[in-house]
């Protein structure tokens, strides 16, 4: 079984140790990366990176509201869990659209439903299906940055900055990313609005998160502008 990949945001390291024990007793294998401060989490955090985040409220600096409400802006699927001595943020918790609310001390059981999940949610995540070295892959659209057509290939950018190179045509692909917010702003090029940064409006193309440019032809200016502006309006929906 893959592990589900786990971050945990405490600023006390034996919270943190208490918590790992736990989970080392949770039916599911974990990844786990740890970190002390809501500014740490969110100067590395990309959307995809993470299966599960189990966040601490009370944190020196950046409260973990807070910084929930910044990942929030940038990953709206995210399963997250606030684990803390209080219900104060109850209310907030829920505008956030987080997971759970564990009360510490965390019980083993809450602990287990929560990976348990954890593990749904991920594995139900939309998926595009691809031939890969005389194989089926199915890939989380989640982490598709764009794909290209060059030549007789298409090569699918993921989130990690990785390439796919597959053989054959962007448009027998594009029936799976209906319904899923990919726009086609060019005949070559199909792309994941959630990595999309800005439109540069002087050279016509998308800005996305890793610094490249994707060009839009004339025909899709109206299209694309559009599309991005339906994406954003979306995610806003869906925050507090």
């Amino acid at each position: 079984m893959e592990p589900l990949t786990l971050a945990i945001c405490d600023d006390l390291p034996e919270e943190q140790d208490k918590l790992i024990s736990m989970l080392e007793l949770c039916p599911f294998p974990t990844r786990i990366t740890q970190f002390e401060s809501g500014e740490e989490l969110l100067k590395s955090f990309q959307p995809d990176s993470f299966d599960l985040l189990l966040m601490d409220i009370y944190l020196d600096g950046i409260n973990g509201v807070e910084t929930v409400r910044s990942i929030r802006a940038v990953d709206a699927e995210i399963p997250i869990a606030f684990i803390t001595t209080s219900t104060e943020y109850t209310l907030e918790s829920y505008r956030l659209s987080v997971l759970k609310y564990l009360e510490k001390p965390v019980r083993q059981a809450d602990l287990n439903d929560l990976l348990w999940f954890a593990k749904l949610h991920k594995e139900s995540a939309p998926r595009l299906a691809i031939q890969l070295n005389g194989r089926t892959q199915r890939i989380p659209l989640s982490r598709i940055a764009f794909l290209e057509q060059k030549a007789h290939n298409v090569l699918l950018t993921l989130s990690s900055g990785d390439t796919l190179a597959l053989y054959g045509k962007l448009s027998a692909l594009l029936p799976q990313l209906d319904g899923h917010f990919f726009f086609c702003p060019h005949k070559s090029y199909c792309v994941n609005l959630a990595f999309v940064t800005g439109i540069n409006a002087e050279y016509q193309c998308y800005q996305m998160a890793d610094g490249r440019s994707i060009p839009i032809s004339r025909p899709n200016r109206a299209g694309a502008k559009k599309a991005y502006e339906d994406f954003l309006f979306a995610t806003t929906r869906r925050l507090p």
